[in-house]
């Protein structure tokens, strides 16, 4: 009975797993000469969509108590795709592909991109290799993998409330996607939230997804977006206040 449970939560990592595999296949139907925006906004979406099975996998696995080694590996097989492969395929089509060739079909933007499944990678396997901890170290993968893949979606939507678009190339967008990488191989503390809202009880759980229905519903895609990149934020300026107050008590 066991190992017939142990496939839900395997079917919702899975679940995570294709998300990411069909935004590289909805992002590859791009084509800037055709117009057709939209297939970045859907990819950029379904990176979202796959975080919403990668959150529920591990709940579901310990709420059936069946966590398993084989759970974890897949887990990180699949986040490897979603928020490493499939965030660097999304920004090449949307920004990198205008970068200077290199040679034939190479060019200098298919570099940059791989910096993400790399340090996506690299982050996975240290993790794996980590003792368990209260926080993570290092800029998590999925919501890395989100702030940058949802940057093309974004761009596809008006700020909410008004009729204005904003408009990136790629010299602005390089430096970002570049920054949200080295974060995911940094030793920059971040707190586990979803976790910590998972361990308050039934009630935190049902105001936090109620809070989440009501941003999308106000805020679309903006709403992912901004929360993310503010949860980045957040643990960064943490880190940094923690780090000067640390060298203030040592230098007195």
């Amino acid at each position: 009975m066991g190992k017939k449970k142990s496939i839900i939560p395997n079917i919702f990592t899975m679940g995570n797993m294709v998300m990411g595999f069909f935004s590289i296949l909805v992002a590859s139907q791009f084509d800037s000469t055709l117009g057709n925006y939209e297939a970045l906004f859907i990819a950029g979406v379904l990176i979202f969509v796959g975080s919403i099975f990668d959150a529920s996998d591990g709940a579901i696995a310990r709420a059936l108590n069946v966590e398993s080694e084989i759970g974890m590996q897949l887990d990180s097989l699949a986040d490897a795709v979603s928020y490493g492969i499939a965030p660097g395929f999304v920004a090449y089509k949307a920004f990198f592909y205008q970068m200077p060739e290199i040679y034939g079909y190479f060019n200098s933007g298919m570099i940059i991109a791989a910096i993400f499944p790399i340090c996506a990678v690299y982050r996975l396997a240290r993790f794996n290799c980590t003792e368990s901890i209260p926080g993570f170290i290092g800029l998590p993968s999925p919501p890395a993998g989100i702030v940058a893949g949802t940057v093309p979606a974004i761009l596809q939507s008006p700020i909410p409330f008004t009729r204005t678009y904003v408009d990136i190339n790629w010299q602005l967008y390089l430096p970002f996607f570049v920054i949200i990488a080295l974060l995911m191989v940094s030793n920059v503390d971040y707190n586990k939230l979803f976790s910590d809202i998972w361990k308050k009880g039934k009630i935190a759980r049902i105001v936090a997804f109620i809070a989440v229905i009501m941003l999308l519903v106000f805020f679309n895609v903006w709403a992912i977006f901004c929360v993310t990149l503010l949860y980045v934020i957040w643990g960064l300026l943490i880190y940094i206040y923690k780090a000067v107050t640390r060298t203030q008590k040592e230098s007195n």
